[in-house]
Parts: C-alpha cells; sequence; structure tokens
C-alpha cells in the first residue's frame, strides 16, 4: 500500500466518522429538547408536531432544524422556557 493510497483511506474513515459523530450529537440534541419540551407540553406526540412545526420565534425555521448544534439547542431549549413562563411571542 502506497503512503498516497493510505492517506487517502485515512481521510474517508475521517470523513465518516465524523459525520458518524455529528449524527449522534443531533440524536442526542433532539432528546434533550424532547425533553424539555415533554415538560411543558406534557403529550410526546404534542412535542413531536411542535418540533416539526416551523416557528416565527425561530427565523420560521422548525425546532427540529436548529438541533444539529449546540447552539440551536440552546435556543430550542430558551424558547420552550419562555413557552413555559409565558413570556412567549
Amino acid at each position: 500500500m502506497t503512503e498516497a493510497t493510505l492517506t487517502a483511506d485515512i481521510s474517508i474513515i475521517k470523513s465518516q466518522l465524523e459525520t458518524e459523530i455529528v449524527k449522534y450529537q443531533s440524536e442526542i440534541y433532539l432528546r434533550q429538547a424532547k425533553i424539555h419540551a415533554l415538560d411543558v407540553f406534557e403529550n410526546s406526540d404534542t412535542v413531536q408536531n411542535w418540533l416539526e412545526e416551523k416557528n416565527s420565534s425561530l427565523n420560521g425555521a422548525t425546532p427540529a432544524e436548529l438541533l444539529n448544534s449546540l447552539a440551536g439547542l440552546e435556543r430550542v431549549i430558551d424558547l420552550v422556557n419562555a413557552i413555559r413562563h409565558g413570556v412567549y411571542m
């Protein structure tokens, strides 16, 4: 195996691992968001629907669309907390 082939293989494996990490990280963020939202909405079907509905407080994005980053998760949790405290508009 040449060094170039080995480097290419390592690059492919690294890319695949990074993709898997992002996938699992998003799943963790989704679960955290569901836990917070379930505390407010008290029904898993309502939570799922809310996560998939466009929301003007999120600039027209759905809460689920933001759950690919920690910053997005924080925005979703902030919104859930605003709803919990009755300051949601």
